[in-house]
C-alpha cells in the first residue's frame, strides 16, 4: 500500500519544478503534518523554471494516487503515488515523506 501524502510530502512538475499544495482539512493528520485530500490540488502553487509560455502554473488533472477507502472532511486523501498533468506537462508526489500510514 502507498503512503498517504501530508503536507511535508514532495511533488514536483515534469520540469523538475516544486509544487506546494496547501491542506485544507485539519481533520486527519500523521504526527502534527495535515494529510492532503484530492481537493487541496486545485490550489497547489508550481515553482515550474521553464519560460513564461510553457511554464507549469496549475494542475489540470490526476491520472493516480485518490484513495479508494479513506477520506478526510469528506474527500479522498492523495497517495505516495499520485501523478497526473499539469497545463503544461506531467506532475508526480517524489516523497511521502512518512511512512506510518498508508492506504488503497
Amino acid at each position: 500500500m502507498p503512503a498517504v501524502l501530508t503536507e511535508k510530502s514532495a511533488l514536483e512538475c515534469g520540469h523538475k519544478g516544486a509544487i506546494t499544495v496547501t491542506p485544507g482539512q485539519d481533520v486527519l493528520k500523521v504526527g502534527e503534518d495535515r494529510v492532503l485530500i484530492l481537493t487541496d490540488l486545485r490550489t497547489a502553487l508550481i515553482s515550474c523554471p521553464q519560460p513564461p509560455a510553457t511554464r507549469c502554473t496549475v494542475i489540470a488533472g490526476i491520472t493516480q494516487g485518490v484513495s479508494t477507502r479513506l477520506k478526510a472532511g469528506g474527500q479522498p486523501v492523495l497517495l505516495a503515488d499520485a501523478n497526473g498533468t499539469t497545463n503544461a506537462s506531467t506532475w508526480r508526489a517524489t516523497d511521502a515523506r512518512q511512512t506510518i500510514l498508508e492506504a488503497t
